[in-house]
Order: structure tokens, then sequence, then C-alpha cells
């Protein structure tokens, strides 16, 4: 019998076990059945001599050691546990390895290939030889289009050299996308304040400095222009508290637009409540406003107060601007598509029957500020934020907003809602 193979020693303890045989067999019989149960886990060497033996009878603490090819490799657990992209790049600008991050960047099969087949940036590769041959560090902003356009810092390092081996460079793309974007937007959103508060304020400075020149409470002239300077001085100064209104509400909607909301909301009594404060308004413009809704309307899953901001805004702006039509219809149906994850869903339409918007308008309507009649909206008291609140909420709420129009007849604002799910 092999006492060196795995199968004799198992013969040696079936025999000594059916036996009892007590004593120092059964010790090292003890012994061997540890180091069996080590067998059928891992591999060993197919010979044990008695010092293995012994230390595996103290205990796993001393367990010899496991093949080196039983775990990763220090480099590639060391690079997959970096955030950032990372490839080495070897002689001839061939990828010599590449960590997770870099494989989801430019795909899984960039090992062994050069680097300028995935990444043609001539700066960047000019760059990679300089440090190759000379060492040292370099770094410069790129741009990488695929899959989406992303904006990164790359640092390119030497590896230390070692005797007889050829040198290797690292290549660190450290993303910069959300801070470039956040610096263009905060410039834009700066600007845009800037303009939209300048022009009330100068109305505001130049009827006070034209009352401070001189006032007469006996000339009939002076004090009825006094009042009327005084009403447009009051309707300027609560445009800027509704813009300043708009800005905070936009600004809570959009630090919180990655938070899905989990609320259970009753649309149908939502909407009659919403409704209900808005009918006055309606007829101070001579617009009927009607809802129409199914018998039976899903409950969705939504911020109530943000949903009732949404349906407030597209119902007030469809009385301004589309009330010369005399109605505006709310429709309420169940959808079983339309929204981005596949699911069941309400659709809610916001018709007007009023002139309608240009095509080459419609796309730019969610955006800041932007106006298609500026000097109409601002007499109707608008703050060119309303539909950008609305776009954002919806964007919470994993939602769809898409707006129709037709020239004469009118426009329709229709909204997607996933439904409740039970807290899904």
């Amino acid at each position: 019998m092999n006492m060196d193979s795995p199968d004799g020693l198992r013969a040696v303890t079936n025999v000594d076990e059916q036996s009892h045989v007590g004593g120092w067999r059964a010790k090292t019989v003890r012994v061997l059945k540890t180091v069996l149960a080590r067998l059928d886990v891992e591999p060993q060497p197919p010979s044990f001599d008695l010092v293995a033996m012994q230390t595996a009878a103290m205990g796993p603490a001393v367990l010899p050691v496991q093949p080196r090819s039983k775990y990763p490799d220090i480099l590639t657990r060391t690079l997959d546990a970096l955030h950032s992209p990372v490839v080495v790049v070897g002689p001839r600008r061939n990828i010599s390895h590449v960590n997770t991050e870099a494989r989801e960047l430019f795909g899984d099969k960039i090992v062994g290939r050069n680097l300028a087949l995935f990444f043609r940036e001539p700066i960047a590769l000019d760059m990679l030889n300089e440090v190759l041959s000379e060492g040292g560090t370099r770094s410069l902003e790129v741009n990488l289009d695929v899959p989406i356009r992303r904006q990164y810092k790359l640092v390119i390092s030497r590896l230390s050299l070692v005797p007889l081996e050829t040198p290797h460079a690292v290549l660190e793309f450290q993303e910069t996308t959300l801070m470039k974007r956040t610096e263009s937007m905060r410039s834009e959103f700066v600007a845009n304040v800037s303009h939209e508060l300048r022009s009330p304020l100068a109305t505001l400075i130049g009827f006070i400095e034209t009352m401070q020149s001189g006032y007469s409470e006996t000339d009939p002239q002076d004090r009825n222009a006094h009042i009327r300077f005084l009403g447009i001085m009051e309707g300027e100064a609560q445009r800027m508290s509704r813009m300043i209104d708009d800005l905070l509400s936009l600004t809570n909607v959009e630090l919180r637009e990655h938070e899905r909301p989990r609320g259970q909301v009753d649309l149908k009594g939502l909407l009659r409540e919403v409704i209900d404060t808005l009918v006055a308004r309606g007829r101070r413009a001579d617009v009927e406003i009607v809802l129409s809704l199914p018998d039976v309307v899903p409950c969705v899953c939504g911020d109530r107060d943000q949903l009732i901001q949404v349906f407030h805004n597209l119902i007030v702006n469809a009385v301004k601007y589309g009330g010369n039509g005399g109605r505006v219809e709310v429709n309420v149906k169940a959808t079983e598509n339309g929204l981005p994850d596949g699911g069941h869903g309400v659709q809610i339409g916001v018709r007007d029957f009023g002139d309608g918007i240009a095509s080459e308008h419609i796309p730019r309507l969610t955006e800041r500020f932007y106006r298609i009649d500026k000097g109409r909206s601002r007499d109707m008291g608008g703050t060119g934020l309303g539909l950008a609140i609305v776009k954002h909420i919806i964007n919470r709420h994993r939602g769809r907003f898409h707006i129709e129009s037709v020239l004469g007849e009118g426009s329709t604002f229709t909204v997607r809602l996933p439904a409740y799910k039970g807290g899904a």
C-alpha cells in the first residue's frame, strides 16, 4: 500500500477505525484524518512527512501554506480596488494589465493590444513615449466620447525600474466630468439669475429716483403718477420674490433628484384638490377647467407635495398661455408602457385650446428662464422656471414628461408616473 497517496492514508484510517485500535496509533489516525479533511477541500502535494502531520494536528493556524495560484495576484487585487480606470503599458505601448474600471471603459479585450487602438489622443501618446524613455510623470485633460462624453485628468507615471526588465508605465484616468459640469452649471446659473434680476431692479431704481426728484401732493398729476409708479414697483418686487421662491424650489428638487420617492399618492384626490384651488383663477380668465377621470385610477408612487406643484404649474400655464381657447382639459388614464422601467403607470394630460407653440420652441421649454415671448411672460408674472421645475420633479419620480403642440389648435402637456407597487 502506498502511504504517500491520499487513498493509502484513507485505507489506514478505515482499518484502524474498524478495529478500534487505541494508543499512539489512534492518535496518528486522528492526525491523518485531519490531513484528509484538508485534502477534500484544497489540493495538497502528493506526499506527506511526519512533520506535516504533526503540524496539522496542532490546528488550522499552522496548516501548510496553500499554493500561491490559489489566490489572485497582488497587483490584480490592488488595481481592482481602485475606483479610477488604470492601464499598465509596456514596450511599444502594448497593454500588459488593466483593472476592472478600465475594462468597463475600454472593453474586455484590450490586454496585449496596442493602446493607440482604444485611446486616440496624440498628445497623450507622445507623453507616454516620453515617460517610458525618460521617466517622471506627465498629466493632461482628455475627453472620451464613448459610450457617453466624459472628461478625465490623465496621469502617466513610469513604474520603478527593475534590472533586466523593460520599462512600464501606469495610466490613471481620474474622472472630472461631474466637477466640470458643476462649474459650467454654476456659471450659467449665476449669469441667468443676474440677467433676470437686472431688469426689475433697474425698473425699481428708476421709479424711486423719479419719485425722489420732486413730488407735489397738491398736483393731481403728480399724485396719480405716484400711485401708478408704486403699483409698478410693487409688481416688480413681487416678480423678484416669485423668482427667488422658484429658484429655491428648483434647487431643492435638483438636490433630491437622485432620491426616488416611495410614498403612495391618491392621484384622483390630488388632482381634484389642485383644480378646486384654481377654479376661481380660471373664472377670472374666462377659462373652464374640466377634469376627466376613469372609474378606477391607480395610486402612484411619489411625493405628494411635489406632484401638487407639478399639476399646479401645468394647469396655471394652460390658463395663462392657452386660456384664449376658453377651456383647459385634464385627462387621466392608466397606461402599460411609456415609462423608463417599462412598468404600469398613470398618464395625465393637460390640454389647452389656445394659439399653440411653434415646433422650434418645444425642445427648449424646460430650460431655465426660457420664454417664447419674454414680454408677455413678464406681464403675466412668469419666471421662466415653472416647466424646469416640472421636468426635474418628473425625473425624480422616474416618470416621463412630453409636450405636443399644433399652431392654432393648442398644446398638450403629458405626464406619465409609475403606479404604486406596495413600497417597491
